[in-house]
């Protein structure tokens, strides 16, 4: 007499990475190539094929450094047009200029993680490209 199973039936996973198609070969993308191409942001995007990708990173980090530079111009205008006269004027002025510089240092530091992010990103999909990494997850922000 045969005793069946009462749980669950187990089933293997499909291969990681999935079999190639008969007659077609692989395309490998270098990881090396597509990280250090991204010290451009959106070039190491670009190479794996993604060209929107490529453009959100280049823009954001463009934009992100266009606005950090500007912020000490307009800073200084704003306190050319004001010309605050009398200590408690000066003491305000000062508290500007203070919150100017924090707003800087975190609109470039941002600049600096998404620059980032953009040659992690480029690294990662060219991994998942070579199957040594499963696909998944977000593409921005360090994935995890």
């Amino acid at each position: 007499m045969v005793e069946r199973q009462t749980g669950p039936v187990l089933r293997q996973p499909p291969p990681y990475p999935p079999p190639e198609a008969e007659g077609k070969f692989a395309q490998r993308a270098s990881v090396r190539l597509a990280t250090w191409l991204s010290a451009i942001p959106g070039l190491g995007q670009l190479y794996n094929r993604q060209p929107r990708k490529a453009g959100i990173f280049l823009g954001a980090v463009l934009l992100l450094f266009v606005v950090t530079l500007n912020i000490p111009g307009a800073t200084a205008e704003l306190l050319a047009i004001w010309k605050p006269r009398g200590s408690a004027m000066v003491l305000l002025s000062l508290f500007v200029e203070m919150l100017s510089l924090l707003v800087f240092m975190t609109t470039f530091l941002l600049a600096l993680t998404v620059w980032y992010d953009a040659m992690h990103d480029a690294r990662r999909t060219a991994q998942e490209i070579n199957g040594q990494r499963q696909p998944g997850g977000r593409w921005w922000l360090f994935h995890r």
